[in-house]
């Protein structure tokens, strides 16, 4: 669906996203998984709505993929 501004996308863009994001935080996925979701979904947007785009590179559990699914920390 074509946007009115590539900077805001539209409200159908808005919503969509916003849904996507929700159920991937609830999904019972890896955060792996997770970050491949967010490949292909950030690739449909590319063009339509930025800030959604920055949303989902927000989105991405790129700590959680370096110190490993509980986080890590330093071991005392």
């Amino acid at each position: 669906m074509p946007t009115g501004t590539r900077l805001k996308g539209n409200a159908v863009v808005n919503r969509a996203t916003d849904r996507f994001l929700h159920d991937l935080a609830v999904a019972p996925i890896d955060n792996k998984q997770k970050n491949r979701m967010i490949d292909h979904a950030a690739g449909a947007l590319i063009g339509a709505c930025e800030q959604c785009f920055q949303a989902l590179e927000a989105a991405r559990p790129i700590p959680n993929l370096r110190m490993g699914e509980t986080g890590g920390g330093c071991a005392s």
